[in-house]
C-alpha cells in the first residue's frame, strides 16, 4: 500500500555517518524518496541500556561504541560530540482510499478508507429560502432535534427547532461527538457525510473522552505556542523537504493555563463546568496514561540504529470547510472529530443547496517520538586505532502532529430526473398539429451524462461534486415535481446528440400544478422530422434525453395520423476492409507513422543524439507498424481471381561513425 512518510530534516550525525539515518534520494529528475543514507563511515554498538524514571516519565541511558572505518579520531569526533540534541520523529501513515473511487473487492478489511457522499433527501423550498440569509454555523447541525415536518412547515408552526441562532460564533470552531445521535442529519432536506478509518489505534482519543478532559486538551492543542518541525514529507514518488510543520508537545498540557474561550470553541461538554479539583484529578489521570505509553511505545536507541518507526495514535481529525475555493477568506468552519474507537464519521447539516464546499481533512497524531542526547564521550587508543564510548540520554518526546489526508469537493443538488415518457397524437381532421404528451418516469437510474447543450457543462460540473461517481456513472431519480419538459427538433437525420446542440424548439408545462405536460408542434405533412426530449426538474436539473423519434404526420384529404419509430444514430466505421480502386495502388505508411516524436525518453536531457539511435522511436501512434507484417489480397471485380501483397515495414537506422 502507499504510504506517506515523514522524518526529521535535521538528523543526527552519529546516525548518518553510520548509514542509519532517513534522508532523501533522487530516484529521476522529478522522482525522490525517503531510505537511509548511503554511508558506511562509523560502526555503533549498545554496550548496554537501562531504563530509568523520574517525575516526567520513563527513559533510556544506554553506553554506545563509535568506531570509525578509517580508525581515526577527528573521523569520529566530526559526528560525535558531547551536549548535542537531537530528534527523531521518523514514521508513516498507510494512505486512505476512497470508496467511492475504488473497487470495492480490492479493498480488505486492513485497507484504511474514507468517504464523502452528499446525501439529498427531499425538496423544500421555504428551508432553500431561509438559508440565503444565515451563515452556515448558525444552521442546524446534526444533533439538533428538528423534525422533517417541522422544516416543511416552519413557517406554520410556532415552536418549530429550525433556526438556532442563540450559539453565535462558537460553531465556527467545534468538536463533534460520535456519541450524539444523528437527529437532523436524518430528518434534513440534504447533508454531507463523511467516513474516515485509518486503521490506527485511537486509544488517546478514547482516554480522553472517557475521563472528560478532551474539551480542554483539544483547546490547547488549536490555542497555545506550538513547536516547530522541519521534515522531509514523501508522498508518493515526491519528497516535500523541510517542511515546516507546528506541532504539539502533549506535556505543554499539564502546565497550561489556557481557558476555553467559549464564544468561538463549541466542544463536548457544554454544559459541564467542572471543579478545579475534578480538572486537576482528571489532568493526574492523563499524565498516568502517557507515562504508561512511554513504557510501551517508547524507542529505545538500538530501535534507533534498527529504524524503528514510532508509534503513533489517532487524537482527532480536523476538517476545514470553505466555500467554493480553498483559501483563508473562504473558510466557513473548522471542524474537529474525535477518532472513533472503529470509524470516525460526521454528518454536515450545515450546508446550503447549489453551494460548493471544499473539505480540507487532517489526521492529528500523537507520535511518541525521541529526544536524546550524547554525554560523557571518550576516546581510546586500541594500537593506533581510535574508538570512543559515550552515554546516550534517551526520552521520549510526545509530538501531536497535523498530517494532511484528502481534499475534496462536494455540492448538494437534487438528482436530476430520469428521462420522459412521450406519445404522439394528431386529431383526425387533416390538420398539421401534432400533439405530443409527456409525462415523468418514476424511477431510479445511474447512467451516463450525456451532454446536448452549452449550458450542460456546468450541470455535469455541478454533478461530479454531488455524487461519489464510479465509472462515470450518475444516479438519476425523478421526485413529485412540477413538470417542465425541453423539446428538441431537427428536420434531417442526426448523426448524433451534438446535432441537436442548437435545435431547442420550446418548453412544455402546464398553466396549472401538473408532473404532466402537453406540447403542440405545427408540422409540414408527409416530411421526416426528428424529436427529442429532456424534462427538468424545479431546480433546474435536466435529465438525459430520450431516443429520438422519427415523426411522419401522414395526411391525405380527410384523414390524418402520426407515424412514429424508433431513430437510431449511424454507427461510425471503425475500419475499412476492402477498397476499391480502378488502375493504380499505392502503399505506404500514415503520417502518423513517420512523424518524429520530439518528446522520448531516450532525449530526456540529452544535448546530443550521440549514442542514442538505437533508442529512438519513429512515428506519434502508440500502435507502431515498424518490425510487423501485413497481408493484403487483390481481387478481380471481373474474373474473380486473387493476388496476395505480403509487406514487411522495416524500421532502417543507419549509423555514423560517431555511433560506432
Amino acid at each position: 500500500m502507499a504510504k506517506i512518510k515523514i522524518a526529521n530534516s535535521l538528523t543526527d550525525s552519529v546516525l548518518m555517518a553510520s548509514g542509519r539515518a532517513k534522508v532523501v534520494t533522487r530516484t529521476s529528475s522529478s522522482d525522490s524518496k525517503i531510505e537511509n543514507s548511503n554511508k558506511d563511515d562509523l560502526r555503533i554498538s549498545v554496550m548496554s541500556s537501562k531504563m530509568m524514571e523520574d517525575e516526567d516519565g520513563t527513559y533510556e541511558v544506554a553506553k554506545i561504541k563509535v568506531a570509525s572505518v578509517d580508525g581515526r579520531r577527528s573521523s569520529i569526533a566530526a559526528a560525535l560530540s558531547s551536549g548535542r540534541t537531537s530528534s527523531n520523529h521518523v514514521s508513516s501513515v498507510v494512505k486512505l482510499v476512497n470508496l467511492n473511487d475504488s473497487d470495492l473487492g480490492n479493498i480488505t478489511p486492513a485497507t484504511p478508507t474514507y468517504s464523502i457522499d452528499s446525501r439529498f433527501n427531499y425538496t423544500s423550498k421555504d428551508y432553500d429560502e431561509l438559508q440565503k440569509n444565515i451563515a452556515e454555523h448558525n444552521l442546524n447541525a446534526f444533533f439538533d432535534d428538528c423534525t422533517k415536518d417541522e422544516v416543511l412547515n416552519f413557517k406554520k408552526l410556532k415552536n418549530a427547532k429550525l433556526t438556532t441562532f442563540s450559539r453565535g460564533d462558537r460553531m465556527k470552531n467545534f468538536v463533534i461527538s460520535q456519541k450524539l445521535p444523528n437527529k437532523f442529519s436524518n430528518s434534513c432536506p440534504y447533508s454531507i457525510n463523511l467516513k474516515i478509518n485509518d486503521r490506527v489505534q485511537s486509544g488517546v482519543s478514547q482516554f480522553l473522552q472517557k475521563i472528560s478532559i478532551y474539551d480542554e486538551v483539544m483547546n490547547d492543542y488549536l490555542q497555545s505556542p506550538k513547536t516547530p518541525l522541519r521534515l522531509n514529507v514523501q508522498n508518493g514518488s515526491t519528497v516535500m523537504e523541510n517542511v515546516e510543520m507546528m506541532g504539539y508537545d502533549l506535556a505543554s498540557f499539564f502546565n497550561s493555563e489556557i481557558e476555553i474561550d467559549i464564544d468561538n470553541f463549541y466542544g463536548l461538554n457544554q454544559a459541564t463546568v467542572a471543579s478545579t479539583m475534578s480538572y486537576n484529578l482528571r489532568k493526574h489521570l492523563f499524565k498516568g496514561y502517557l507515562k504508561a505509553i512511554t513504557k510501551t511505545g517508547f524507542r529505545s536507541y538500538s530501535d534507533l540504529l534498527r529504524n524503528v518507526e514510532a508509534s503513533k495514535e489517532s487524537l482527532c481529525y480536523s476538517i476545514e470547510k470553505f466555500d467554493e475555493f480553498e483559501l483563508d477568506s473562504t473558510r466557513v468552519q473548522n471542524i474537529y472529530a474525535p477518532a472513533g474507537d472503529v470509524e470516525t464519521t460526521f454528518a454536515d447539516t450545515q450546508v446550503k443547496y447549489g453551494k460548493a464546499y471544499v473539505y480540507k481533512v487532517k489526521a492529528h497524531y500523537m507520535i511518541v517520538g525521541n529526544s536524546y542526547s550524547y554525554r560523557n564521550v571518550r576516546y581510546y587508543n586500541d594500537d593506533g586505532v581510535f574508538y570512543a564510548t559515550a552515554e546516550v540520554v534517551n526520552k521520549p518526546n510526545i509530538m501531536i502532529v497535523p498530517i494532511d489526508l484528502f481534499v475534496e469537493s462536494k455540492s448538494i443538488i437534487q438528482p436530476p430526473p430520469v428521462y420522459p415518457q412521450v406519445q404522439f397524437k394528431t386529431e383526425n381532421n387533416s390538420t398539421k398539429e401534432i400533439q405530443i404528451y409527456l409525462s415523468p418516469t418514476k424511477n431510479a437510474i445511474e447512467s451516463n451524462f450525456v451532454e446536448i447543450t452549452s449550458l450542460d457543462a456546468s450541470q455535469k460540473e455541478l454533478m461530479e461534486q454531488f455524487y461519489s461517481q464510479k465509472n462515470g456513472k450518475f444516479k438519476y431519480s425523478t421526485a413529485v415535481d412540477s413538470g417542465l419538459y425541453e423539446v428538441f427538433r431537427l428536420s434531417y437525420a442526426p448523426k448524433s446528440e451534438a446535432d441537436f446542440a442548437n435545435s431547442k424548439i420550446g418548453e412544455a408545462r402546464m398553466p396549472y400544478r401538473t408532473t404532466d405536460a402537453i406540447f403542440k408542434d405545427v408540422v409540414d405533412s408527409n416530411r421526416d422530422y426528428y424529436y427529442m426530449f429532456r424534462q427538468v426538474n424545479e431546480k433546474g436539473m435536466a435529465s438525459n434525453p430520450t431516443s429520438v423519434f422519427k415523426t411522419m404526420l401522414v395526411v391525405d384529404a380527410d384523414d390524418a395520423k402520426v407515424v412514429v419509430d424508433t431513430y437510431r444514430y449511424p454507427t461510425p466505421a471503425v475500419s475499412e476492409p476492402r477498397r476499391n480502386f480502378k488502375s493504380l495502388l499505392q502503399i505506404k505508411p500514415a503520417v502518423e507513422q513517420v512523424l518524429f516524436a520530439e518528446e522520448q525518453d531516450a532525449l530526456y536531457n540529452k544535448t546530443s543524439l550521440k549514442g542514442t539511435i538505437d533508442d529512438l522511436k519513429l512515428g506519434t501512434q502508440a500502435d507502431a507498424i515498424w518490425g510487423r507484417k501485413f497481408k493484403l489480397r487483390i481481387r478481380s471485380t471481373t474474373s474473380g481471381k486473387m493476388m496476395d501483397i505480403n509487406i514487411n515495414f522495416e524500421l532502417a537506422k543507419n549509423k555514423s561513425k560517431e555511433e560506432f
